[in-house]
């Protein structure tokens, strides 16, 4: 059964936050993953490291694509002591703000998997800055970061290393319900344009994950609402250490709608899936399902990662 949500922003944000810990759940140990290798980006901390280590826990084999190396070293060996096998674990550096840095990491992962496939996809990695920046191509670093960075990875190993039948995940926000558009040139300077730019990086994602299932219908893609997490996101200060303590729900729990989507058989395909509610259907008024917009914001991103390859037309087993 799938909960209808309401396309009203204040609405759907104010429910969320005054309800969550009262709908918290575990995702089940089953089924397993044993042989299946995942890619989780920003896996050194918060909902992505929780979420790498749930793959691991169901037998999956990880890489973890992390900007910060030194981090992501300590939360590897954190698994390896864990009794995680340290052959199972791949650690390979990926600044989804720099598409050097992507197509680097794209190439490392091709030549650590030697032949094998990725099974499983998750865009996990996101920045919520709180003062205006560009990655190094130039782009609003939100924009650049969130939507763009991921849609060069997945770009890339669609070339060679990603399954015809993967799982992908891609990790939005209900605050996308508060943008109208996303583009790689928004310009803010207030808490309040940080707030309107990250907004809509999180509209982007729902509109490439519901674009990239239309175009590509043999993968199985799953929109994710990991709810309102206390992670680093949200800032430091004591603002921040309230907000997270009173409202928000710990990253293992943040964690356990993306683990249901990596593995569970059931679900429906190309679908957002709220941490709270379960399966939701979107409103007719709702941002989201706006594809002509979607389709622009595909052509446009696919323009500006076309130096990158171009993707392969998969063939499917008739």
């Amino acid at each position: 059964m799938t909960a209808r949500l309401s396309p009203r922003p204040l609405k759907r944000i104010r429910s969320e936050l005054f309800s969550q810990r009262q709908n918290v759940s575990m995702c089940p140990q089953l089924p397993r993953l044993d042989g299946k290798w995942a890619v989780v980006t920003g896996a050194n901390g918060g909902i992505g490291k929780q979420t790498a280590r749930g793959l691991l826990q169901r037998g999956a084999n990880l890489i973890m694509l992390c900007r910060n190396l030194e981090k992501a070293e300590q939360a590897r060996q954190e698994f390896i002591s864990n009794r995680f096998g340290a052959s199972k674990i791949i650690l390979i550096e990926c600044d989804l703000g720099d598409l050097d840095s992507v197509m680097a990491a794209g190439q490392a992962i091709k030549h650590q998997l030697q032949g094998r496939k990725v099974d499983i996809l998750i865009e996990n990695a996101g920045v919520r800055n709180y003062q205006y920046g560009e990655t190094e191509q130039g782009h609003e670093i939100h924009f650049g970061t969130n939507v763009l960075g991921h849609f060069a990875l997945r770009r890339i190993l669609m070339a060679e290393v990603l399954a015809i039948y993967a799982r992908i995940i891609i990790v939005t926000d209900e605050k996308y319900v508060m943008a109208q558009g996303c583009s790689s040139n928004f310009r803010w300077r207030s808490r309040l344009g940080a707030l309107r730019a990250y907004s809509r990086s999180k509209l982007g994602n729902f509109w490439i994950a519901r674009e990239l299932q239309k175009r590509h219908p043999h993968f199985s893609v799953f929109i994710v609402h990991p709810g309102a997490v206390a992670t680093d996101l949200r800032g430091s200060g004591r603002f921040a250490a309230w907000f997270n303590r009173l409202l928000c729900v710990t990253p293992v729990i943040g964690a356990q709608t993306l683990l249901m989507c990596a593995g569970q058989q059931d679900l429906t395909h190309g679908s957002y899936y709220h941490s709270m509610l379960g399966e939701c259907e979107l409103d007719n008024a709702d941002p989201a399902t706006n594809d002509e917009a979607a389709a622009r914001l595909w052509a446009r991103c696919d323009e500006m990662t076309a130096n990158l390859g171009a993707p392969v037309a998969i063939k499917l087993a008739s």
